[in-house]
């Protein structure tokens, strides 16, 4: 009974006395208090915003600019009408002297205003009696008109800004809005050099024989034109496309073949279809039949005459965009296909070749990359292939 009652003080002891002990005999430990102050709610990117700042690091948005502007350089070769219909005035030729000369209609009794020269100039001359075997034409009772013909070959340079197709299955199936590679509008400028050279040195007329033509001051005229493009893609099918094409500018000759204080130049037009053909992104070539229609006026107070050109020709043309990726110098040489390395975008040919061939590596060759032993190539029917 007294080893019972001990054993029993002995536990009541240690649970209330020593609640330390106990703690350490269970295995129990002290709460720690927490660090923690707060935390801060952010919002996820979206997927367009991943993608956008995917492609940021991958491309440059500097290239990425450039790349939407096109560079266009173009030869063509063409042929011209030219027909100068005379009004307000007759045309006098002296068969003693053989001149021709128009005068202001209602001078023909005592002309005080004749001219030579109608075409770069209006050259006066002194005319104070029309004699009385002169041939005299009156282009108010009838159409008037010299013509001529010849070859004009100009060059031109164009620059143009692009704007991008809309893949609407894309816009349909997903709702995001992608663009093609093709172009859909170019819109941009350029300038041109050229020279009208005249087949005929003398314009003819079908009026009077006796008349007959008219000697030309001027068989060759240099131009200079500066114009606005505006380009439409009509139809494509995979590399090759029709664009229809319209310019539309200001031109002007050489200040020393037209007397500039009496030349009035109108606007000029050109109506064109561009066939092309992609070779890459960032090559095309293309053909272009084009009419452009000219004109200027020579006028002082007394006559004006007008002069019109309708040129026919084809442009033979090619176009070049800056790449938006660069070449690749370390791995170019194995890797065709547009492809990211160290963290950048880079294309592994030239911008006048496909950058993503069906194949993606080159094709084999004789020899291996630093191996001076050429491969066997395995024939058909050898002995021992499947």
């Amino acid at each position: 009974m007294r080893l019972t009652k001990l054993l029993l003080l002995l536990i009541i002891g240690l649970s209330f006395g020593a609640p330390e002990a106990s703690a350490q005999v269970f295995g129990k430990k002290k709460k720690k208090m927490s660090s923690v102050g707060g935390f801060t709610v952010q919002e996820a990117l979206t997927p367009e915003e991943r993608k956008k700042a995917m492609e940021r690091q991958l491309v440059s948005p500097v290239r990425k600019f450039i790349n939407r502007f096109n560079f266009n350089i173009e030869k063509s070769y063409g042929y011209f009408s030219y027909k100068s219909e005379l009004t307000d005035v007759s045309v006098v030729r002296n068969p003693r002297g053989d001149l021709l000369y128009i005068v202001p209609l209602g001078e023909e009794t005592s002309p005080s205003n004749a001219f030579s020269n109608w075409m770069t100039d209006l050259t006066p001359i002194t005319i104070n009696r029309i004699d009385d075997d002169s041939q005299i034409v009156r282009t108010d009772t009838t159409s008037f008109v010299y013509s001529n013909n010849g070859r004009y070959n100009p060059l031109s340079l164009r620059v143009s800004f692009s704007l991008k197709k809309v893949d609407k299955t894309h816009l349909e199936t997903t709702g995001e809005k992608r663009y093609l590679e093709e172009d859909l509008l170019r819109i941009g400028g350029g300038i041109g050099w050229g020279k009208m050279k005249f087949r005929n040195p003398a314009s003819t007329q079908d009026v009077d024989p006796f008349l007959r033509n008219y000697t030309l001051p001027e068989q060759e005229i240099s131009t200079t034109k500066m114009y606005g493009s505006i380009t439409y893609n009509a139809y494509s099918l995979g590399d090759f496309a029709i664009l229809a094409d319209v310019q539309g500018g200001v031109w002007k000759t050489k200040t020393s073949q037209l007397n500039q204080e009496l030349v009035t130049y109108d606007p000029f037009f050109n109506v064109g279809v561009m066939f092309q053909r992609s070779f890459s992104k960032y090559f095309k070539g293309y053909i272009r039949p084009s009419v452009e229609m000219r004109s200027y006026t020579i006028a002082n107070e007394q006559v004006s005459v007008p002069h019109n050109f309708t040129i026919f020709s084809i442009d033979f043309g090619l176009l070049l965009k800056y790449p938006t990726y660069p070449r690749n110098k370390y791995k170019a040489h194995m890797v065709q296909m547009e492809h990211v390395f160290n963290g950048k975008m880079y294309r592994g040919r030239p911008f006048y070749r496909k950058q993503n061939p069906r194949y993606g590596q080159r094709r084999n060759s004789k020899k291996e990359p630093g191996s001076s032993f050429s491969i066997r190539k395995d024939k058909k029917g050898d002995k021992g292939n499947d």
